[in-house]
């Protein structure tokens, strides 16, 4: 029988080896182009029923419209988009920063159907506002 030195140090590095493969795999999956798979950051956002519908409300400060991309089927809604930096030269050092840039994607999945020709969305102060009205509705019966 053999008897080895435990060394410390050594299982300190290869658990950092673990985590950092853990985090790069993370990352990686999140690169991948679809709904749900992840993303560069993740914006707040609101989802509620209405008896006619339902209202989606994204957080969007420091997004462009012509950044924004809406799909919506008959059952789910999704919102794509990219924060970039601004324009002005970025300095080279910075001493905090905790906006996120980049590409987010978010689904939002209802349990009703809806009428995805009659989707409406409003863009206004960075806050994203979306309503999808249920089908299946009757229109104005008198």
């Amino acid at each position: 029988m053999t008897i080895r030195r435990w060394d410390p140090l050594s299982d300190l590095l290869g658990l950092q080896e673990k985590m950092n493969r853990l985090f790069e795999e993370s990352l990686a999956s999140a690169r991948l182009d679809g709904p749900g798979l992840g993303s560069a950051w993740e914006p707040l956002a609101d989802a509620y029923e209405t008896p006619d519908g339902f209202v989606v409300e994204v957080e969007l400060p420091g997004v462009l419209e012509e950044d924004l991309e809406l799909r919506a089927t008959e059952h789910e809604l999704i919102v794509r988009g990219e924060r970039r930096p601004e324009a002005e030269a970025r300095p080279d050092r910075f001493y905090r920063m905790e906006r996120n840039l980049g590409g987010f994607a978010r689904s939002f999945a209802f349990a009703e159907s809806v009428d995805t020709e009659r989707v409406s969305a409003r863009f206004d102060d960075g806050l994203l506002q979306v309503f999808l009205p249920k089908a299946g509705r009757p229109r104005g019966k008198a």
